[in-house]
């Protein structure tokens, strides 16, 4: 028995313990090390359970099956005598077996009992995140924090994932403040990064954003599982200012390319960049081609709609509809069947397949089917996970065939609304351009 990075009772033999400390600390710096830690501490001591259980967490986190099912042969046979340990073995069968929202609520328990269990907290922050639960993406944390010493060297790191709640819960002010206070603190904090980079474009602070990223370059552009999802935020920026070029650059030098390692989080952020650069009419080169190629080498097995959603956008974007069409009835079998992951049923009765045939339908230029899907859910999107900033590809989409099929209340409504948020975006005021000749034409 030793004591983990936080003071916390934990199994295993000293040497273990010394990794798993160290894994810790990397895990909350999204650092490639913590699995060369966690593996070491399993060789020193494979009775280490903190260390299986949070190299567990990696894989069921990583939103793909295949890894979900190594997540639960890892901890085949595992238990714990410790009331916390066994907790978190628990929760992580919660979410492989899927049931991520039973999963999170153990989490929640567990940090009712153990508030500075940094894995625990870090973990269930990512479940709210991928649930769309925005208020206990805040709350948790902030339930959490109370208990913390704020001179903990780890203590910043928390607030970085406060100031990302706070974001989602639309608390920009504050979301901005608490980020930028991590960042000061921790440089390498590149959650806290990503959470302010939100504020700037949840408000349409587009300049801003950029020169915040690039200040920061060296920060987060490598060594640590963000980068490319930061390059991201900083391509979308680009887009807001119509740079294509630079969006693109973007694209092939970090987002995806020859060498990018296939990890469908990453993915999810190539397809959402070329579906805006779609939406807007930009030639992509044979960008489509090599991504669909990607989506088309991962299990289909539904277990997260919001991969399917980007898979969909990948076949679309690459002329492949019949692929597409092919993962939306996947997804409506699925539904249909009732069984699999409850969670992903939540997801896909709620607004994931929806979303699904509307992407589809948008591939077959079926304006008024996009419309009749998206309109409805438009404002139930969160209950399949992702960020703000990531759905709203659904709603351009919407925009998109509104303007495209004619629909002149409705895109005069989607544009109102985007430019109350952001009235000196770019993109919402050449939409607007868009709507005005659309009204005119049509002798309004």
């Amino acid at each position: 028995m030793g004591t983990d990075r936080y003071g916390l009772e934990c199994s295993g033999n000293a040497e273990a313990v010394a990794h798993l400390q160290r894994a810790q600390g990397h895990l909350l710096r999204f650092q490639p090390a913590v699995i060369d830690e966690l593996d070491a501490a399993l060789a020193a001591d494979p009775g280490c359970v903190m260390a299986r259980a949070t190299r567990a967490w990696i894989g069921a986190l990583s939103s793909e099956w295949p890894d979900a099912r190594a997540a639960a042969a890892l901890l085949d046979g595992a238990a714990s005598k410790l009331q916390r340990e066994q907790g978190h073995l628990d929760a992580i069968r919660s979410f492989v077996g899927g049931d991520m929202h039973r999963s999170g609520r153990q989490l929640d328990a567990l940090l009712a009992e153990h508030p500075r269990d940094a894995v625990a907290l870090a973990a269930g922050h990512q479940i709210d995140f991928f649930s769309g639960d925005a208020p206990n993406l805040r709350d948790r944390v902030q339930r959490a924090r109370l208990h913390w010493d704020t001179q903990h060297p780890d203590f910043a790191f928390v607030d970085g994932m406060l100031s990302f709640g706070c974001e989602e819960c639309g608390d920009y002010v504050r979301s901005e403040e608490i980020g930028r206070r991590a960042v000061e603190r921790n440089a390498c904090d590149v959650w806290a990064i990503h959470a302010v980079v939100h504020t700037f474009e949840m408000q349409g602070r587009v300049d801003e954003g950029i020169a915040f990223l690039e200040e920061r370059r060296a920060d987060w552009a490598q060594g640590n599982y963000l980068n490319v999802h930061n390059a991201w935020h900083l391509a979308v920026y680009q887009l807001e200012r119509e740079d294509w070029a630079a969006a693109l650059a973007l694209y092939d030098t970090v987002i995806h390319h020859a060498a990018s390692p296939g990890i469908a989080l990453e993915m999810l952020d190539a397809s959402g960049l070329l579906w805006r650069l779609m939406l807007d009419g930009v030639d992509t080169g044979g960008r489509w081609d090599a991504l669909a190629d990607a989506w088309a080498a991962k299990d289909p097995t539904p277990w997260v709609v919001f991969n399917d959603l980007h898979a969909i956008m990948a076949f679309v974007g690459a002329g492949r509809q019949r692929e597409a069409e092919q993962r939306v009835a996947e997804i409506e079998a699925f539904l249909c069947r009732g069984d699999g992951a409850a969670a992903n049923r939540r997801m896909v009765g709620g607004a994931g397949l929806a979303a699904a045939r509307a992407l589809a339908a948008y591939g077959r230029g079926d304006d008024a089917q996009v419309v009749a899907q998206l309109a409805p859910v438009r404002h139930h999107l969160a209950i399949f996970g992702g960020s703000h900033a990531q759905r709203d590809a659904y709603e351009r989409t919407l925009l998109a065939s509104a303007l495209r099929g004619g629909e002149v209340a409705l895109a005069g409504q989607l544009i109102a609304e985007r430019l109350r948020a952001r009235p000196q975006g770019r993109w919402n005021r050449s939409r607007e351009a868009q709507w005005q000749r659309l009204r005119t034409a049509a002798g309004r």
